[in-house]
């Protein structure tokens, strides 16, 4: 049994294949990679936080007229019809379709803008390294919206509905349409180039200082 006081204390385990890795303070600002899967254990020190804080802006920029403008429009026998993402949900609540009408406005209005906000709070703490209390929690947060977020899902609902009603009317794409897709691309992005091991090591960094 080997002794507490001769157990290396710079230890990475590998978040894919728990490999314990010695590593030494002076290699963060490398990239790391576990030498057995490949995966990555930690982001370089240099790493800069430009893309997701760029593009949750942009997001929430987009969010109003993304939910808000007709998304879909539709002539069918005469009658003309269009949609927009809050207009949907509001007709299920009509309709007493209240916890699919509140399931989907979870995953498909507060989940997202949460997750967009958060994300670009957090990066402007790191860019001005200001760190309030509640630093912290806005980390957690951003991973329990971002499991929440299925605007993709949203998505592919109304590609479906486009298919399906293509060929029983007269059905065009509005300005919802893309506004809706340049918000799905901005929330992908900041899903894909927010590290939150990189934001704990700032946010340790400053705590230590």
């Amino acid at each position: 049994m080997v002794e507490p006081s001769h157990i290396p204390q710079d230890l990475t385990a590998c978040p894919d294949c728990d490999m314990l890795i010695q590593t030494l303070p002076s290699e963060k600002h490398l990239e790391g990679h576990c030498p057995r899967c490949n995966a990555v254990l930690w982001y370089s020190a240099k790493h800069t936080d430009t893309i997701s804080f760029a593009a949750a802006i942009s997001g929430l920029i987009l969010f109003y007229p993304a939910i808000t403008l007709p998304i879909l429009k539709l002539s069918m026998v005469g009658q003309r019809g269009s949609n927009s993402l809050i207009g949907g949900i509001y007709r299920m609540w009509l309709e007493n379709e209240h916890s699919l009408a509140a399931l989907i406005m979870l995953c498909s209005l507060i989940a997202p803008f949460m997750h967009l906000l958060l994300t670009a709070i957090v990066c402007f703490s790191v860019r001005i390294n200001h760190f309030p209390a509640h630093f912290p929690l806005w980390i957690k947060y951003i991973r329990w919206m971002q499991s929440w977020s299925m605007l993709e899902v949203y998505a592919m609902g109304i590609i479906v509905a486009y298919v399906k009603m293509m060929h029983d009317g007269e059905i065009s794409v509005s300005g919802g349409t893309y506004c809706l897709s340049a918000l799905l691309v901005c929330v992908i992005l900041c899903s894909q180039y927010f590290h939150e091991e990189l934001v704990w090591q700032h946010w340790e960094k400053h705590k230590t200082a």
